[in-house]
């Protein structure tokens, strides 16, 4: 056991987190309660695990290759996306429509930046993996508007 695979543990735990949030607001959306305040506890605490653990195994083994790039870019957008939601929903500013579009395209985004990390593609190939599952969020979250989804 090493430095390096320590931080990997905690960088690993940290999008695991990210998914059990991702999970409990999608939960709390179609269920009809409020997630934004475990978001608000955990939220931080799992971007954190992810950004330095992360920006330390980039330092010590992979450098700034495509899908590096690629994934901080996606963690950025998923993390101000989702704030933005979760204080739009807290303020009635935003429909819950919306906040499930938003939801479904963080969730594409998180499983395309699951995908780049654990494939390593090109620069290109990790682009197109992010910008994948915006498009299948996207689409299934007009599916559900449209009624084609059955709730």
């Amino acid at each position: 056991m090493d430095l390096y695979s320590i931080v990997l543990f905690v960088h690993i735990v940290g999008a695991l987190v990210l998914f059990v949030l991702l999970t409990v607001e999608g939960v709390g959306l179609r269920a009809g309660f409020p997630s934004a305040a475990l978001n608000r506890v955990l939220g931080p605490i799992s971007a954190l695990a992810i950004l330095f653990p992360g920006l330390y195994l980039m330092k010590a083994q992979w450098g700034w290759t495509g899908w590096v790039v690629v994934g901080i870019a996606a963690w950025f957008l998923i993390a101000v996306i989702g704030a933005g939601t979760g204080i739009g929903v807290m303020r009635g500013r935003i429909t819950r429509q919306a906040a499930t579009a938003s939801w479904l395209i963080r969730v594409g985004m998180a499983l395309g930046v699951v995908f780049d990390m654990t494939v390593k593609p090109s620069l290109l190939v990790s682009l197109g993996a992010v910008v994948a599952g915006i498009a299948i969020g996207g689409a299934v979250s007009v599916a559900g508007r449209r009624g084609v989804l059955s709730t």
